[in-house]
């Protein structure tokens, strides 16, 4: 070891380097296999009753903005939108925004029960 000082960390930082390159391809091909998953497969939902379904997105998503009751606040009241606007309407509101009001929820099953909760407490 007198003569050669450097050997073993020459060692360590060549076993060091191989062990961070081979975690580091395995780590692509994980990353590769994940979103290949995530392409492969949409989450569906299934719901059994909308209204109910709807009104829980309701509560989560919208009273922020139209009031707990949702008579309005920041935005619109919410409670007499029949004849105002249609199922497909609403859920289309849901899904892309209007005006000022951004994106809700993407998930058309989700936006499509909230159109329906929203219509059935119409007055």
């Amino acid at each position: 070891m007198k003569g050669r000082p450097l050997l073993p960390f020459a060692i360590i930082a060549i076993v060091g380097i191989v062990v961070m390159i081979s975690l580091s391809f395995i780590g692509l091909n994980q990353r590769e296999a994940m979103q290949a998953d995530e392409e492969g497969e949409e989450e569906v939902t299934e719901i059994e009753d909308p209204v109910v379904a709807g009104e829980e997105l309701v509560q989560a998503s919208c009273i922020g903005c139209h009031g707990g009751d949702l008579s309005g606040g920041a935005g619109p009241a919410l409670t007499s939108l029949e004849g105002q606007y249609t199922q497909e309407e609403i859920t289309d509101i849901v899904v892309n925004g209007i005006g000022s009001m951004p994106s809700v929820n993407d998930n058309e099953v989700e936006a499509d029960a909230i159109a329906q909760y929203l219509l059935s407490i119409s007055e």
